[in-house]
């Protein structure tokens, strides 16, 4: 058997285990939502809560039957955490007032947050604007989540900007802050390596900036910012990059 396929077959068994002791679906570990998403190909809808909070108990009965709406909701993986006994992830995630509902990827990177009580149609139409299948980032979700590194990061990062081809305008520039992040890491993780051509790989950061503004259809700034190049500037290694 793959690696993969064990991978995605673990993550099943951890759902199976989990699934018979949650009500309604939800997850009460923003961890084991994790491995979910990562191996059904799904977002992450997350409800910071606490037993104390007026507000958190006259949202639970909108989520709970939105739960059942398996219309709405069959893109997510949902997860309650309780602020109370999951400081570290409220610290994380600076949640300083709840409810706070969070759409995260399978990493737990945040596509978009809410603050606050919410009517129902306003979580419905949170919902309805994420509600994508992520097989497309599928493998390299999973290797990132296996591994952080340089490489795993700079291929994720770059698969989102791949996916964002296929998006709807007004879900790309969300998606594309997604990229971003994974970027981010691949610098982070790269700065301490003593790699060859190491400044070829930052400039290929540039690159896949200008292209952000090709996906957002911004050809005139993609422009402005790739003529700042000669080709001779271009290292070998993002020649093809560049010329496409």
């Amino acid at each position: 058997m793959k690696l993969f396929d064990k991978t995605l077959a673990l993550f099943l068994l951890v759902f199976l285990t989990f699934s018979s002791t949650q009500a309604s679906g939800w997850l009460n570990s923003l961890e084991d939502a994790q491995k979910l998403a990562l191996a059904t190909d799904k977002l992450i809808l997350v409800d910071f809560w606490a037993t104390w909070c007026g507000p958190c108990r006259q949202i639970a009965p909108i989520l709970e039957e939105l739960a059942d709406d398996q219309q709405i909701m069959d893109a997510y993986v949902t997860a309650k955490v309780d602020i109370d006994h999951y400081p570290d992830l409220a610290k994380k995630y600076n949640v300083n007032g709840i409810p706070y509902l969070f759409i995260m990827d399978g990493n737990g990177k945040v596509l978009d947050q809410q603050m606050s009580y919410k009517k129902k149609f306003e979580v419905i139409k949170l919902l309805k604007k994420y509600a994508v299948n992520t097989n497309f980032l599928r493998q390299d979700l999973v290797n990132y989540n296996q591994k952080q590194s340089y490489i795993t990061a700079y291929r994720l990062a770059s698969k989102y900007q791949d996916y964002c081809l296929y998006l709807d305008d007004d879900l790309k520039s969300d998606f594309l802050k997604l990229s971003g992040y994974y970027f981010d890491e691949y610098k982070k993780e790269l700065k301490p390596l003593d790699v060859k051509n190491k400044e070829a790989y930052y400039q290929k950061i540039e690159l896949f900036d200008i292209q952000e503004n090709l996906i957002l259809n911004k050809p005139e700034k993609a422009l402005k910012k790739l003529h700042k190049y000669g080709k001779d500037a271009i290292y070998e290694v993002n020649q093809s990059f560049y010329d496409f």
